[in-house]
């Protein structure tokens, strides 16, 4: 009779602590469930960081393109302004290029962290410049494609940007308290409910 009931108070007991075990865990600050903390990438991890350089790329190729058949057809067509704008997508461009190579296998950011601020830098121009949703549809729809790989890439940097020329700090009142909404409920998701 007592060997059952120091079993059953064993079992009890490991129970709890497998039970406590992620909630512990995440206290020390080690239990990462959901990979947000690998490599310092945030909340990608390498492969997605590099599909989307990837992707950029492709998409800066043909915003390029598309750019000087909107401006050909414009009334800027032949003006400085003309020239201009074509230089800045051209630049953007580049910068991409750069990135994508320099990032390479993406075993490290910093390596080409200073790529990825020229991209921005680069980017934030060609939007004040340009105006990219005052060209045509084509255009517009090439920029909001580029606007989103640009989100993910300044994420993964830790850099800042949030389109329409304009950048964010990581420390912005709104962006910390969104933050914290969404970590206060963690706790509840670390437990390992059976399935």
């Amino acid at each position: 009779m007592t060997n059952r009931r120091t079993l059953r108070f064993s079992i009890f007991a490991v129970g709890l602590v497998a039970l406590f075990l992620p909630v512990m865990a995440s206290a020390q600050g080690g239990y990462d469930p959901y990979g947000r903390n690998r490599g310092g990438y945030g909340r990608y991890d390498e492969r997605y960081v590099r599909d989307s350089i990837h992707r950029l790329d492709r998409l800066a190729k043909e915003f390029e393109r598309d750019v000087d058949r909107a401006l050909d057809r414009s009334r800027q067509d032949g003006t400085r302004r003309e020239d201009r704008i074509n230089n800045e997508a051209r630049q953007f461009r580049n910068a991409v290029g750069d990135l994508r190579s320099r990032f390479g296998n993406g075993r490290d950011l910093n390596r080409s962290r200073s790529q990825a601020q020229r991209v921005i830098h680069e980017a934030q121009n060609l939007d004040r410049i340009a105006g990219a949703r005052r060209m045509n549809n084509e255009v517009a729809n090439d920029w909001a494609q580029i606007r989103q790989e640009l989100r993910v890439i300044s994420d993964a940097y830790g850099l800042g940007y949030n389109g329409y020329g304009g950048t964010y700090r990581r420390d912005d009142d709104w962006r910390r308290n969104d933050r914290n909404r969404s970590n206060n409920n963690d706790w509840l998701r670390r437990i390992p409910w059976p399935n």
